[in-house]
């Protein structure tokens, strides 16, 4: 126990030294740091407002196609049970299993469009992602900057640190649209 309690000091000595020592080690050193607002970026870039306006146009488009089909569903049902006094049994069944059959695919469809939609988004987003950090990267080499954060990562920073604006002028020359490249 005495060994346990002895090791916890060491580790806490140790730790203590490492948080008081770490400002003045920063301080002797000049370190050039940057800071970008990813999320701005996404949502402000040319490339970004593109994907969202592919989004918008397809979940309408998908939003329509399917009321069409819930409104045929619905007539097809009210039709089924408007006709069940005069089929036979057998010949109700037979309706009744197509309707099911045709609610079946219509989830399927919907689940089918719902999965290739967001797989598009993600890939859209991951290709823009990938250009914000060629991007940053290109505007940190010229500038020498040895860190560069993210603006979700930093509580306070002073304006002269931040690039974004910088490396959103950048992006939107080198890219303007990317496709959500649905199946």
């Amino acid at each position: 126990m005495t060994l346990l309690l002895k090791s916890k000091a060491v580790l806490s000595f140790f730790a203590v030294m490492f948080v008081f020592s770490a400002p003045a080690m920063a301080q002797t050193q000049n370190v050039n740091i940057a800071v970008v607002d990813v999320e701005q970026i996404l949502t402000n870039s040319s490339a970004g407002k593109s994907v969202q306006q592919q989004l918008k146009t397809r979940r309408e488009a998908f939003q329509k196609e399917f009321s069409a089909r819930e409104n045929n569903l619905m007539n097809a049902q009210k039709s089924l049970v408007a006709q069940k006094e005069s089929l036979s049994p057998e010949e109700f069944n037979a309706k009744r299993k197509d309707f099911e059959s045709q609610i079946l695919e219509t989830r399927s469809l919907f689940q089918k469009r719902r999965n290739s939609l967001d797989k598009g988004l993600s890939n859209a987003l991951a290709e823009l992602r990938k250009n914000i950090i060629q991007v940053t990267a290109e505007v940190s080499n010229e500038n020498s900057y040895q860190i560069v954060l993210t603006r979700d990562s930093v509580v306070i920073v002073e304006k002269e640190l931040d690039i974004t604006e910088d490396v959103l002028t950048r992006l939107n020359a080198k890219v303007s649209n990317i496709s959500l490249g649905l199946e």
